[in-house]
């Protein structure tokens, strides 16, 4: 299964690479924002951040800008009668425009690509935590698959291990893969010391 892993993850590399180049590829051929979208801002942070030749959404000033559309719904307004509306319509035509530019060049596919590379590494994980490891080397797999679960998250050395170890979700207690993955290394050293282990 650490084979199958790193298997796995040497495609999601190559996947990740290339919805990167197919993302830029499709913000430049994506026509610009309107000047009005340019201009909104929020707490200071504008809408619209430029990228290379093209524009990325920033993500505060976005969620900001729809949460206030839906205010004013839950307030009584009707169709396009409040204030962000003429922004909300600009902002769908530049979606549906980078949107066609994705699906024109192929990123579309490669994040859909991704997705499915991620599901299987889910998968994967989720096995390898319910098999036992007998051997060091299967406590190996179950150290690598915790990791793969915990690529990009914040932390660094092993901060981050003692974050999922006292995760302590408010809406009760969820087990997350990676959590699962831990309690399966700790059970499974554990088993590996009380009975020893063969080589």
């Amino acid at each position: 299964m650490g084979r199958e892993l790193e298997a796995l993850e040497a495609q999601e590399r190559i996947a990740d690479e290339a919805s990167d180049r197919l993302y830029e590829e499709a913000a430049r051929a994506c026509p610009a924002p309107s000047a009005a979208l340019l201009a909104y801002s929020w707490r200071g942070e504008p809408l619209f951040r430029a990228s290379g030749e093209g524009y990325r959404l920033n993500s505060e000033p976005y969620g900001a800008l729809m949460q206030r559309s839906v205010s004013w719904r839950d307030m009584g307004a009707s169709g396009d009668h409040y204030p962000e509306a003429p922004l909300i319509a600009d902002l769908k035509r530049w979606e549906d425009g980078r949107r066609a530019a994705c699906d024109a060049n192929g990123c579309a596919a490669a994040m859909k690509e991704l997705d499915r590379l991620a599901l299987i590494g889910h998968a994967l994980c989720v096995n390898i935590a319910t098999t036992p490891a007998t051997t060091p080397a299967g406590l190996r797999v179950k150290l690598q698959a915790l990791r793969h679960c915990h690529r990009g998250e914040p932390g660094d050395g092993a901060e981050w291990i003692s974050e999922v170890i006292n995760n302590n979700p408010v809406c009760g207690r969820g087990f997350t893969t990676d959590e699962r993955l831990v309690f399966s290394v700790f059970r499974d050293v554990g088993a590996v010391l009380t009975t020893g282990a063969s080589a």
